[in-house]
């Protein structure tokens, strides 16, 4: 009976030297490296992180369709559709202990897709093997390149989609009980959020990050997030938020 290995392995927000030893190791001993697309027909991210440590010659890459929505009604069949897909290729390798890898931004386990299809997995396909590697988070990431302060001593941290924090008396009562306030996926409501953050006065202890150890990485801070309210900017975005002022730079 097939024993396969699945490694999730979270790759960080996009510089390839910042993919953890132990994920590297595991991609490189991978026979299939399973990679996310949005059904929109962009490039993967993911397959573009890892890039630089695949092997072509003895793996192969399988892109797995995923849409970019909230209705449940196509999410289900998306999820169990890539769980059996991934099950299936293991399988057919013919290996006695095939390996493969599920690659994604950021870390496995925070707002990503890799925890349905796991959970999928677990149901349909026991026989699959899971571990799972963290990643660098991509708002540690910008904070480090931006030199941001995300919290000392006693401070308290909330982390939120953003997508559905988009009303200001409700962030209002976040940063009354929260010293920073973490918004993930910022991209599609910036505008609202720019908004109710002027109307709080914090525009100055902002940072807004995208594409972070990407070529085209762009960070603002503090008055430069303030031209960006009328800009489409991408999905994978996210803005940090120093509550009242609280001084968000050393030195």
């Amino acid at each position: 009976m097939t024993s396969a290995l699945l490694t999730a392995v979270g790759l960080g927000p996009g510089d390839p030297e910042l993919i953890t030893l132990k994920g590297l190791r595991a991609i490189e001993a991978a026979d299939l490296v399973f990679v996310p697309r949005s059904q929109d027909g962009e490039q993967s991210l993911a397959l573009r992180i890892a890039q630089p440590w695949l092997h072509p010659e003895r793996q192969q890459v399988v892109e797995l369709a995923l849409p970019m929505t909230r209705n449940p009604a196509q999410l289900l069949p998306a999820w169990q559709g890539a769980a059996d897909h991934i099950a299936r290729c293991l399988t057919d390798l013919g290996k006695p202990e095939p390996r493969g890898v599920y690659l994604l931004l950021g870390d496995p386990l925070l707002y990503g897709t890799f925890t349905y299809i796991w959970g999928e997995l677990a149901a349909h396909h026991p026989q699959t093997k899971i571990e799972i590697l963290p990643g660098v988070t991509s708002f540690a990431a910008a904070a480090a390149r931006a030199q941001f302060l995300l919290c000392a001593t006693s401070d308290r941290v909330a982390i939120l989609p953003a997508s559905y924090e988009t009303d200001a008396a409700y962030l209002q009562r976040l940063l009354a009980d929260y010293d920073t306030v973490i918004l993930l996926k910022v991209g599609p409501v910036l505008p609202q959020i720019l908004t109710a953050l002027e109307e709080m006065d914090l525009l100055g202890s902002a940072l807004y990050a995208e594409r972070v150890g990407m070529p085209e990485e762009y960070i603002a801070l503090g008055s430069e997030v303030r031209a960006l309210r009328d800009q489409r900017r991408p999905y994978l975005s996210l803005l940090i938020v120093r509550r009242d002022g609280k001084e968000a730079r050393i030195g």
